[in-house]
């Protein structure tokens, strides 16, 4: 509960009513300008109706999976998410099933430019992924289609522009389990990092465990995330080898449905895997 309709909230009240810390408050004031309208310096800040409206959009559509700074861009100028997604969509299917990898990375290049790796994966690339994958139930000889999807997302993936890393920023080590070859949600989860100047290191697919435990005594990641797409691949003995060093322990992918696996954190999304290395995703790129 807030203040009366009308009043002016505390940032504290904001904070707690919007679910995000005070010195994201003061962080969004401070670099975007989204703090009360008529603050006036010296003064405690208060918040009112339209300024806790425009917060809320902020938080949602960072949420979405929009760079905080894209995000505070469009609730500056009064704008809303950019684009339908559904229309994005409905182009990249297209494009997919007629084998068009051209057009397929140029819609690509696109979306990411437009919402960012997480909110372009999340809003249009697995919807389409989704849709291509339903083609290919219903008939078995699509799968060139989802070849052509997956090899232009991987590549578009890789064009995403990479800012140097942020100082003293962790380190995060990437790798699929021996025998899991579906890298692409780890290749979209380090461009996301890398938007947020967060350094990764990839190994790849089917790694072998005893390779991804080498890895880790050498570089010394503050975290390791093994994909594994299917429950035969989801290797506990690797977990437990990753144990034996200071190392946060996170595992990504259907593969690790159901298994119990105390002191490891798993992971089901691209926006959960970035708030377990980046923390909410309310930090500014």
């Amino acid at each position: 509960m807030g203040p009366a309709a009308g009043a002016a909230w505390t940032a504290g009240q904001v904070a707690q009513h919007l679910g995000i810390s005070e010195s994201t408050l003061r962080t969004w004031h401070r670099r975007y300008g989204l703090g009360p309208r008529d603050a006036e310096p010296g003064r405690y800040r208060r918040y009112r109706e339209e300024d806790i409206a425009r917060l809320r959009r902020m938080l949602d559509l960072v949420n979405s999976g929009l760079l905080a700074s894209e995000a505070a861009r469009l609730v500056s100028a009064g704008q809303d998410a950019p684009g339908d997604p559904g229309r994005d969509v409905a182009g990249l299917v297209a494009a997919a099933r007629a084998l068009d990898t051209a057009r397929c990375g140029t819609l690509l290049d696109d979306a990411f430019a437009r919402r960012g790796v997480a909110g372009a994966w999340e809003l249009v690339c697995r919807p389409a992924l989704v849709a291509v994958d339903a083609d290919q139930r219903d008939d078995p000889e699509c799968i060139d289609v989802e070849h052509a999807l997956s090899w232009s997302l991987l590549a578009a993936l890789h064009r995403v522009p990479q800012p140097p890393s942020a100082p003293d920023a962790a380190l995060t080590l990437l790798a699929c389990t021996d025998g899991e070859y579906h890298t692409l949600p780890l290749v979209a989860l380090a461009a996301a990092l890398a938007e947020r100047r967060l350094p990764t290191r990839m190994l790849g697919a089917a790694t072998p465990a005893l390779s991804i435990v080498r890895a880790t005594r050498e570089v010394r990641p503050d975290a390791v995330i093994v994909w594994s797409q299917h429950p035969r691949t989801a290797s506990l003995d690797l977990l437990r080898a990753l144990g034996a060093y200071p190392v946060r322990r996170i595992v990504a992918g259907p593969g690790w449905a159901g298994q119990r696996l105390p002191g490891v954190a798993r992971v089901a999304s691209l926006g959960e895997a970035l708030a377990a290395v980046a923390g909410p995703q309310i930090a500014p790129s």
